[in-house]
């Protein structure tokens, strides 16, 4: 048996489970299955490969899709007590050859074209690469030959170094440790019941907080997760079907998908949990989840990958505009205005955290942590958000919106994410974003892009209005629609705002 000797280590969970049930399937990646002593072996191995190669405790970074590999460099470099740094695989070069640059890992191990920034005179660490090639050391090579090994488990105080995804400009490096995950852990097994349910998805990519977070619950908890090399709604209504009873981990969009599919191919699904995070879920959306899955847990939360969770609530309940739930156990908030003070319910404000669960703070090296942490992480531990919320008498929670999203028409502010709410409720629109175009009277005009439910629903721009009315004040209501017929996304789900806001041309009514 191993013998941890730091209490907080993230994978002491996951070892039990190699212990008392080494044959439990842990993860399954299309038609193949990894069990729990299968994954434990791969990761010493990994991991004694890293002291060998003079690694520990540096930086290890990892550039790939979602595959079995990647799990295991991940796992290997945690249990060496190295820090896994997870840059995304669609990045452009220049943006890898930065993030390299700063975080100087000892090793880069991924996919061929990905690691091909690494023979810049920058780079400290050497190629290890999941698919043959000359110019790196092949993984399966290198494995192979440490198959037989098995390293002890060292603690890193840094857990893993991510990056956000970058929906305002280049992304930013941000540190976890073990404590602030194995807090969240408990947090959300709490509020979501996630003792429930042995089968356990995620399918967006791993680089995401979202589905790293999950796998490495679903380890910690000794259930199966089940991997998806890239979101396919067929394929996960496939394997819900053949696993019944699953919590899944999703954004909104892919909810969609999933409902969308589900109500062509009139297919009964048999879901154990749906729970929703990184966008808004509207109101239709999550109608349409309570008639097609009548049995299955609805949940919505609210949180960040610098916070972890925040709030949450069952999206069984009437739903109420911008309702984020009521916090996480263990979660403080506070509202307060520029000046630092806090605000009375009803009134809104800017939100501030305080959990065990939020990051280290931005930067991939010691000095940019130390340079950065003050101006992220507040008086006495306070998180500011960067978003703009109010409170009710009972402690639950209200999104006005993002900060950086403000619209500032005649005056007055105007919060997109509180139009797109209204908006989404009309029984034609499939979907809606709202921004700001400069406008010579107005400063900026509300501008309502949006997606048709079919082409014999479509409304006019007054008819938009009309019932806007019944919701919002005046200066709050779209002075101008565009139609669209799809929108962008960045990798983790959430739309591209600025991305969309180049592409608006002239096709407004």
């Amino acid at each position: 048996m191993i013998i941890i000797s730091h209490p907080i280590h993230i994978l002491e969970g996951f070892l039990k489970h190699t212990e008392q049930m080494p044959e439990k399937v842990a993860i399954t990646v299309g038609e193949q299955s990894y069990g729990y002593r299968f994954l434990r072996a791969r990761m010493e191995a990994v991991a004694e490969g890293l002291r060998q190669s003079d690694c520990v405790p540096g930086n290890i970074a990892i550039v790939a899709g979602n595959r079995i590999e990647f799990i295991e460099m991940l796992l290997g470099a945690i249990y060496a007590g190295c820090v896994p740094v997870l840059m995304d695989v669609k990045w452009n070069n220049k943006t890898l050859v930065e993030a390299l640059t700063r975080c100087r890992p000892r090793i880069i191990a991924g996919e061929s074209p990905s690691i091909q920034p690494l023979g810049g005179p920058k780079m400290s660490g050497f190629g290890l690469t999941f698919s043959d090639s000359r110019q790196t050391v092949s993984y399966s090579s290198w494995i192979s030959s440490l198959e037989k090994m098995k390293g002890s488990i060292s603690f890193n105080k840094k857990l893993f170094i991510g990056y956000t995804s970058g929906t305002t400009g280049s992304p930013k490096a941000y540190t976890r440790t073990h404590s602030s995950w194995l807090r969240s852990f408990e947090a959300s097994a709490r509020a979501f019941c996630l003792a429930d349910y042995e089968q356990v998805s995620a399918p967006g990519p791993l680089v995401h907080s979202l589905t790293l977070f999950t796998l490495m619950q679903s380890l910690h908890n000794g259930t199966t997760f089940h991997m998806f090399e890239r979101f396919d709604a067929a394929e996960l209504l496939k394997v819900c079907t053949t696993f019944p009873g699953m919590a899944l981990h999703v954004v909104p969009a892919m909810i969609d998908s999933l409902t969308t599919l589900a109500e062509f191919t009139q297919t009964q699904v048999p879901i154990g949990a749906l729970i929703s995070s990184g966008s808004s879920w509207s109101e239709q959306s999550k109608q349409r989840c309570r008639d097609l899955f009548p049995n299955t847990a609805l949940y919505e939360y609210y949180g960040s990958s610098e916070a972890s969770y925040i709030s949450y609530r069952d999206a069984r309940e009437p739903d109420r505009i911008g309702a984020l739930g009521r916090p996480f156990q263990g979660v403080e908030i506070s509202i307060r205005d520029e000046h630092f003070h806090e605000v009375p319910p009803g009134e809104i404000g800017q939100l501030y955290v305080r959990s065990d669960m939020i990051f280290t703070g931005y930067g991939a090296s010691q000095k940019e942590l130390l340079n950065k942490e003050q101006s992220a992480l507040l008086q006495d531990g306070w998180l500011r958000t960067g978003d703009e919320v109010y409170g009710d008498a009972e402690n639950g929670l209200y999104l006005a919106g993002r900060s950086g999203n403000l619209i500032k028409s005649g005056g007055l502010k105007v919060f997109p994410e509180e139009v797109e709410a209204v908006l989404q409720r009309m029984p034609e629109i499939e979907q809606a974003v709202v921004f700001g175009e400069l406008d010579e009277r107005w400063g900026e005009r509300v501008v309502a892009m949006v997606r048709w439910r079919s082409e014999g629903q479509r409304r006019t721009l007054g008819e938009i209005r009309q019932f806007c009315l019944a919701y919002l004040e005046s200066y709050k209501i779209p002075k101008q629609l565009i139609e669209t017929d799809s929108f962008p996304y960045t990798p983790s789900g959430k739309i591209a705002r600025q991305q969309l806001k180049k592409q608006v041309g002239g096709r407004a009514e």
